[in-house]
């Protein structure tokens, strides 16, 4: 049996989400308006569920959004939309808010189209098979922020101008929309709809939102390298104690510290022939690689202060945690 899907508290809340993810998925603009075709259905069907028709591709497409009402099997939603296509001139595809991956797959071999806005748009006609990573709903909040969406709402707090575009670099335009969602979920965000543009909000002044946002936060660099020969090569940015150094009045490590994005490791170690050591006796210098690349909040060559707050805000030497919480001190909130 398929899931049960409830219908959302309201109608044009789901419309939005399925516009959205239609549009952010397809990368082309989609409008929807309400069929008036459902009078010549079958009084079942006008019943189970709601209409909404707009375009693919210049292809007309009608979309029937379970209702959740009753529950049906796969089996049968492919009969429901045999019969709609009998009135419909155009591509017709179900609609739901989430549906078990197993139902996804049964649905799939039924050959039916179907929409699952943020998880999976499946529509043979278009030849469009584009699925997404199933977001499971939680059963309870996440420990720690994905590295997109820490990047994301630091590029907010420090008032940068077009996040999406300066982290377009690095992550793929869903990998964005994800991250604002998982903003969302977290209660730091709101996502609103003027026209056809997505606006986002932070739901409070940015350093009340950092303080919000501190159970979630995880430390930038996830492994430290130590660098024996080899020059490091421009663009590679200061971070570590070096940059906590060059932003506060601590004195500067032995050795000095830059970071690049985990990625981009491979082609620094090739560029700048870099040779690593097993001892910090033997280090030259020390790399940090990143969960995100650095250079997308950095300024001046050094890594950003909210990033090395994160990452140093609850260090064992109090000397470094108290030079953490001063970078906030030189940030304009």
């Amino acid at each position: 049996m398929l899931d049960k899907v409830p219908q959302p508290a309201d109608a044009a809340d789901f419309a939005e989400q399925l516009r959205a993810y239609i549009q952010v998925t397809l990368h082309q603009p989609v409008r929807f308006t309400h069929w008036l075709g459902a009078t010549g259905l079958p009084v079942f069907l006008s019943h189970r569920y709601d209409f909404l028709t707009g375009s693919i591709s210049r292809q007309p497409c009608l979309f029937a959004v379970d209702r959740g009402t009753i529950n049906v099997t796969p089996t049968e939603v492919s009969k429901h939309l045999v019969h709609i296509e009998r009135v419909f001139d155009g591509i017709v595809i179900y609609a739901a808010q989430r549906l078990s991956a197993d139902r996804r797959a049964r649905l799939i071999a039924n050959n039916v189209s179907f929409v699952i806005p943020g998880n999976q748009l499946y529509i043979p006609q278009l030849a469009l098979d584009l699925r997404e990573y199933f977001r499971a709903r939680p059963k309870r909040r996440q420990d720690q922020f994905s590295p997109v969406a820490q990047a994301l709402l630091f590029y907010h707090l420090l008032s940068l101008p077009q996040p999406a575009k300066a982290l377009q670099v690095s992550y793929s335009t869903m990998s964005i929309w994800r991250a604002y969602e998982e903003l969302k979920q977290l209660d730091l965000v709101k996502i609103s709809k003027r026209g056809r543009a997505n606006w986002i909000n932070l739901i409070a002044e940015p350093r009340q939102l950092l303080d919000m946002a501190g159970p979630y936060l995880r430390a930038p660099a996830r492994s430290r390298k130590h660098v024996g020969t080899g020059s490091v090569s421009a663009g590679i940015m200061q971070a570590g104690e070096s940059a906590l150094a060059a932003l506060t009045d601590l004195s500067p490590p032995s050795l000095p510290v830059y970071a690049v994005h985990y990625k981009e490791w491979g082609n620094v170690i090739a560029e700048s022939n870099l040779t690593l050591v097993k001892h910090d006796e033997d280090a030259k210098s020390v790399m940090e690689l990143w969960h995100y690349d650095p250079k997308i909040l950095a300024n001046a060559g050094i890594v950003d202060r909210l990033s090395l707050y994160a990452q140093f805000r609850n260090h064992s030497d109090e000397r470094i945690a108290k030079a953490a919480e001063d970078l906030l001190e030189q940030i304009s909130w």
